[in-house]
C-alpha cells in the first residue's frame, strides 16, 4: 500500500466516521455470509463481520481489551460448526457445539440444525449481543 493512499485515507479521520465505516462493512460481512452458497465463504464473511464489529466496540470504548482466551473459543466454536459430525445430528447430540463439554457437565442442551448448545455458551453470546 503507498503513502499517498494511506495519508489521504486516514489523515483527518474522525473516531466517529470510522466507527460508522466498520459499522457498514460489518453489515455488509453479514449481507454476504447470507447471500453465499459456500460454507467457507460464509465463515470468511462471518469472521469478518465480528472483526470489523469488535474494532468498532473497541474505539466506541465499550471493554478495555479482549482476552486472548475469548477469540481462542470464538474459533474453536466456528471450527467445530463448520465441520459438522454427521454421525452425531444435534437431535441425539451430546456435548456443546461451543465449548465442548458433554451434557453430563452442563446439563440441558439447546438443539439447532447439526448444533447444540449449553446454558453457560447461551448465556455468554447473549452478553456479547447486548454489548453490541
Amino acid at each position: 500500500m503507498d503513502q499517498d493512499f494511506r495519508k489521504k485515507t486516514f489523515r483527518g479521520a474522525k473516531i466517529e466516521d470510522v466507527i460508522l465505516e466498520l459499522e457498514k462493512l460489518s453489515d455488509l460481512c453479514e449481507e454476504k455470509a447470507k447471500d453465499s452458497e459456500q460454507l467457507e465463504r460464509q465463515r470468511f464473511y462471518e469472521g469478518m463481520a465480528i472483526a470489523y464489529a469488535t474494532i468498532g466496540l473497541k474505539l466506541k470504548g465499550e471493554f478495555d481489551y479482549i482476552e486472548k482466551a475469548v477469540i481462542d473459543e470464538m474459533y474453536h466454536a466456528v471450527e467445530r460448526t463448520s465441520n459438522p459430525n454427521p454421525a452425531n445430528p444435534a437431535g441425539n447430540a451430546d456435548t456443546c457445539s461451543f465449548c465442548g463439554k458433554s451434557k453430563e457437565e452442563v446439563g440441558k442442551l439447546a438443539l439447532g440444525p447439526e448444533v447444540a448448545i449449553c446454558s453457560g455458551c447461551l448465556e455468554f453470546g447473549a452478553e456479547v449481543i447486548k454489548m453490541q
